[in-house]
């Protein structure tokens, strides 16, 4: 039996394994994860506003206009790409998966990936129950929450018309529901408190969101405060574990000192044998296991389907 030493020396292996282990994914590997996060620029700023594919302002464009402007000024005080989204009756059949799908890659085309920004489908297509979708990207998943997006969705209902209604629409109130739009994106952009993370399993590939010292990291790497937790719990466990051991085995042991065997034979009652095997070769026999060459990827994202690039959240509501 080992000594009583010997354990305290397995607790503070086990211990500095840990902390190693940390310490090399946080300042080594996790130093090479790529900061995929491209940010907000003034010169797509034009590329903010309104795309009416149902011609709902067609027959109004100096409110459009005033609308667009409106959003572009919003965009630039809160330094992110903003773009409402108005679809025909051609999307009257989208499902959930097919809006989240379809604003994924409308806000990574018009804007590109990972960059700061966030897109309003305001769903006047004809579809009952109406899917509206705000769809987040980069940093602004860290603000426009669940939480928030469904009290923005609650805000906005009073100026939008329900599904079962037959009146037709209003220009003038959707233009109203826009611009409160853009009053509750400033309001809550400057006022809610940044969540320490965001993750997107489902994104191709799969993104974490943070900040840290003032700066937005968009990597395939945890953050830093994910690993700590993650460190803190492992220590504690492997800690507890080690000192139950320890604990069990000194109540039911007593840790002697080795006995000499000399003591118990004579010098000369000893006699040593040696056996050798010797290995005259080896073989060894290879089978060939056969696999499918094809595959198929699948799965779906926050209420949408299918894999993605760039870091888009998003946040379907019903109406």
């Amino acid at each position: 039996m080992k000594k009583a030493g010997s354990a305290l020396t397995v607790f503070i292996t086990i211990v500095a394994l840990i902390v190693g282990l940390f310490l090399f994914d946080s300042f080594v590997a996790n130093t090479s994860s790529q900061n995929l996060y491209k940010g907000f620029s003034d010169d797509d700023i034009s590329k903010s506003g309104i795309i009416d594919e149902h011609g709902l302002f067609a027959g109004d464009q100096s409110l459009l206009w005033s609308l667009n402007d409106e959003i572009q000024e919003c965009a630039r005080k809160n330094n992110m790409n903003i773009l409402v989204f108005l679809p025909d009756s051609s999307r009257s059949h989208y499902t959930d998966d097919m809006v989240c799908n379809f604003t994924t890659n409308e806000l990574n085309s018009v804007f590109g990936e990972n960059t700061d920004g966030i897109l309003y489908y305001l769903d006047i297509s004809g579809k009952s129950p109406a899917s509206d979708d705000i769809a987040t990207s980069a940093r602004t998943n860290l603000i426009f929450t669940d939480s928030i997006c469904d009290s923005i969705f609650s805000l906005l209902d009073s100026y939008l018309p329900s599904s079962s209604s037959s009146e037709p629409l209003d220009p003038k109130k959707i233009g109203e529901a826009i611009s409160k739009f853009c009053y509750y994106v400033d309001y809550y952009n400057t006022s809610t408190p940044r969540e320490s993370y965001f993750h997107e399993p489902t994104a191709d590939p799969p993104v974490y969101v943070y900040m840290k010292n003032g700066e937005t990291f968009v990597t395939k790497s945890a953050p830093p405060s994910k690993k700590w937790v993650v460190l803190i719990i492992s220590e504690l466990i492997g800690a507890l574990v080690t000192l139950i051991i320890y604990l069990v085995s000194k109540h039911n042991y007593k840790f002697k000192s080795k006995t000499n065997p000399r003591i118990y034979l004579a010098s000369d009652a000893i006699n040593l044998t040696q056996n050798a095997d010797i290995f005259q070769g080896t073989h060894t026999t290879k089978t060939r296991i056969e696999s499918s060459s094809g595959g198929s990827r699948g799965g779906g994202f926050h209420g949408g389907g299918g894999h993605h690039g760039g870091s888009v959240g998003h946040h379907v509501h019903h109406r």
